[in-house]
């Protein structure tokens, strides 16, 4: 057997692949831009979120083939782009039986992997482009501007009221912002995740959860997936947290605040290898040296902090307090499900073998 480190990477391998790769990705710009699910919140008032799809499309058509003849990297031999059009040449290969016709429908393992990999980063990327486009890019300056004109406030209210006063109005005040901040940044992280399977950024991805309750207890959280998990999911149209106590409010507040801050901590620990569903190398250092899915730690108690105080709203009739109940448990049980299937899927790396021999426990430390 050849080791393919001793093949040279060919201009042959390198055309071939850029070739493939550039009509693949045309293609699903086209389709995904033309797709109702998105057409009708690609825009808002301020920005086209296709715009940075077609930047990067467009990025890789004319940069891709310096990089390529550069950099040679040795990934070209096993590409995937020339897999899934391997896949799709032999849909049209002659055979002379329906046996035969119904197995070339059939994708190997390799195909299987290949079509996942390229599904999940159109999905993911379209999806984090839009959160970015929608919710932070338009509003960056406004955000700021907000918290310097809430912290002045705030001095104002603390020097006549008292320091703590000013800093409680200032957590109740702006706390929304905050977490528009870090779910931004979050965003934004993972877009350059989806955006830069490389070697060269240390995230090339191994393999991907193919399986079906993997995949769909995964897109069943993103948008537009999430309009059916609503439709089975009862959502309270409650406000996110109707407490009329104000030093309730701000305990809640940070603890929703630190949750999301914790969650942050934990998908940046990741960094380029962040990213559903993929296997793009083993991160054992803080904070995954503590339990091996802090950033699911972390939503569980956001779920928590921000459907729990509905129980004080007393007014809810008992039908709601109940659909509220089973919302929490099913959210709760989902990124459960989420946290079992990815270690389905990346047990079977011998190094995150050894690391769920270090790290015991999911969610809770010596727990859970």
């Amino acid at each position: 057997m050849t080791d393919n480190n001793e093949i040279q990477v060919t201009k042959k391998d390198i055309v071939k692949h850029y070739l493939a790769t550039s009509i693949i990705y045309i293609i699903l710009f086209i389709l995904v831009t033309l797709c109702p699910a998105y057409s009708l919140n690609v825009t808002n008032e301020n920005i086209d979120y296709s715009v940075i799809l077609g930047f990067y499309v467009g990025g890789y058509i004319l940069f891709a083939p310096i990089l390529y003849f550069i950099l040679k990297p040795k990934s070209l031999l096993d590409s995937r782009s020339l897999t899934i059009f391997g896949y799709i040449k032999r849909q049209f290969a002659k055979t002379s039986t329906l046996q035969e016709s119904l197995n070339k429908i059939v994708p190997t393992d390799k195909e299987k992997q290949a079509m996942m990999i390229l599904f999940m980063q159109v999905f993911f990327s379209t999806y984090t482009a839009h959160i970015l486009c929608e919710n932070f890019i338009p509003h960056l300056s406004y955000n700021f501007d907000f918290l310097k004109v809430m912290f002045a406030q705030a001095i104002s209210l603390a020097s006549t009221n008292g320091l703590l006063e000013g800093t409680k109005q200032f957590i109740v005040d702006t706390s929304d912002v905050w977490l528009k901040i870090i779910f931004t940044i979050t965003a934004f992280v993972y877009l350059i995740s989806y955006l830069s399977d490389s070697t060269f950024f240390k995230n090339k991805i191994k393999s991907v959860d193919t399986t079906p309750l993997g995949v769909l207890s995964c897109i069943c959280c993103y948008y537009p997936m999430t309009i059916l998990t609503y439709a089975f999911i009862k959502v309270t149209d409650q406000q996110l947290l109707p407490v009329n106590d104000t030093n309730l409010l701000v305990v809640l507040n940070i603890i929703v605040i630190l949750a999301n801050i914790g969650s942050l901590i934990a998908i940046m620990s990741l960094g380029t290898k962040a990213g559903n569903l993929t296997n793009r190398g083993i991160v054992t250092h803080f904070p995954y040296n503590i339990v091996r899915h802090p950033d699911y730690s972390m939503q569980i108690i956001y779920i928590m902090a921000t459907t729990v105080p509905l129980y004080i709203n007393t007014s809810l009739p008992l039908f709601e307090k109940i659909m509220i109940t089973l919302t929490t448990f099913a959210w709760i049980y989902i990124y459960y499900l989420r946290a079992i299937t990815e270690e389905r899927h990346l047990i079977q790396d011998e190094k995150y073998q050894e690391y769920c021999e270090k790290v015991k426990h999911r969610f809770i430390p010596k727990l859970f």
